[in-house]
């Protein structure tokens, strides 16, 4: 399954607002980069975004199998 990174990553209805996937990994990923003790706000945010891109730039590429079982 593919994800779009701009799609709703909370979705309400059709016409809702609000973080995108994108953004919402990103924020995951600071929250982490923070707790190890990374304390360089600028380099948190450019490096966070880096590795949610990589994360979409993964799933886009990954597919279910056949079965519509889970990957592991």
């Amino acid at each position: 399954m593919k994800t779009d990174p701009n799609a709703s990553a909370f979705p309400k209805d059709a016409n809702s607002l609000g973080l995108t996937k994108r953004e919402y990994f990103a924020i995951r990923m600071a929250v982490g980069l923070l707790s190890a003790g990374d304390k360089g706000t600028n380099s948190v945010a450019g490096r966070a975004v880096r590795y949610a891109d990589e994360l979409i730039e993964v799933l886009q590429q990954r597919s279910l199998p056949e079965s519509g079982g889970e990957q592991t």
